[in-house]
């Protein structure tokens, strides 16, 4: 008779585990932390950096760079608490939560040196776009040595 091996984890599944995961997930606090995704490209003169940010305010942003380190950091937040209050008719009442608020922050390295005061920032439709454009690079300077006789 044939033997045959069973893989008692192979019964149970990806689905478990994935709704195990999507159960920790919706319990995530209101001031839980989350990173938005990032493109950043560059070109000879610039860094053009994109983020994600959905639902957040643009008053909200803060663009800095220090010693070439480029941080996007703020907040997210919709407003309306949800409150378990009986007493409080109009307040929502989340059956599902998976929209994260709260504080965000990227650091992003610039791997070339920059010009802070030419630094801009847009945002439209959720995406934010900062452009950095980098130092000019130093050209070589002749020096003409005077010669005493």
């Amino acid at each position: 008779m044939k033997s045959t091996k069973i893989d008692p984890f192979a019964l149970i599944g990806t689905n478990l585990f994935n709704d195990f995961n999507r159960l920790f997930a919706t319990t995530a606090t209101a001031a839980e932390v989350w990173a938005p995704r990032v493109d950043v490209a560059e070109t000879d003169a610039e860094f053009l950096i994109r983020a994600e940010l959905p639902g957040v305010d643009p008053d909200s942003i803060d663009v800095t760079i220090e010693k070439n380190v480029l941080t996007i950091s703020g907040t997210r937040s919709f407003g309306a608490e949800a409150t378990d209050d009986i007493e409080t008719p109009n307040a929502p009442r989340y059956r599902r939560r998976e929209i994260i608020e709260g504080s965000f922050s990227r650091k992003i390295r610039l791997l070339a040196e920059v010009d802070i005061d030419e630094v801009s920032a847009s945002s439209s439709n959720g995406i934010l776009e900062v452009t950095v454009p980098k130092q000019p690079a130093e050209l070589p300077k002749k020096v003409t040595v005077a010669v005493q006789r």
